[in-house]
């Protein structure tokens, strides 16, 4: 399996409340959901360890060139800072099917840790990363770090803590449903 920190090195991602920065959260997070799942005998590539810049094709081409049985990129989405009431937790998927149940299995567990973050769903989307992968893939956008709501959860490690645990549970999950 791959885990995708998405951005990274001079590439902040989103900067949202009190600078709060994307990359930070998701690589921190990723780490995390990384450990959890090699703690459970999963084998776990990182398309990054560190704050380092990584183009979207070498990303892609880590999980289909070792022949990976998903991808999961870990995003935190954002707005514009003149919107903090925008809130809310959703996961993208290219294709219908397996992608789709993957990104579902992986937004119901996020949704259990944020209680009160709206629910925006597991739904289509173009990224690049999820639409040239070869295996079920998907991409969790964690909430916004420009919300009112859910940027200084984000900032918290206790919640980043809890929200690595919710997205390898919805990983394990998927996994146990389709083997």
């Amino acid at each position: 399996m791959v885990i995708d920190p998405g951005h990274g090195g001079p590439d902040p991602g989103a900067v949202g409340i009190n600078g709060l920065r994307e990359t930070d959260v998701v690589l921190d997070v990723s780490l995390q959901v990384a450990q959890l799942l090699q703690a459970k005998g999963v084998e776990v590539l990182l398309t990054r360890t560190s704050e380092v810049d990584v183009d979207l094709p070498p990303r892609v081409a880590l999980a289909n060139n070792n022949r990976a049985d998903l991808f999961l990129s870990i995003h935190a989405n954002a707005l514009s800072l003149s919107r903090p009431d925008v809130n809310g937790i959703e996961t993208f998927y290219f294709q219908d099917g397996r992608s789709r149940r993957l990104a579902e299995a992986v937004q119901t567990q996020m949704l259990r840790v944020a209680p009160g973050s709206p629910d925006r769903g597991a739904r289509p989307g173009r990224f690049f990363v999820i639409r040239r992968t070869v295996m079920p893939s998907a991409l969790a956008e964690m909430g916004f770090v420009t919300g009112e709501l859910d940027s200084p959860r984000l900032a918290d490690p206790a919640f980043r803590q809890r929200m690595a645990v919710a997205i390898a549970t919805g990983l394990l999950n998927y996994l146990v449903a389709n083997p």
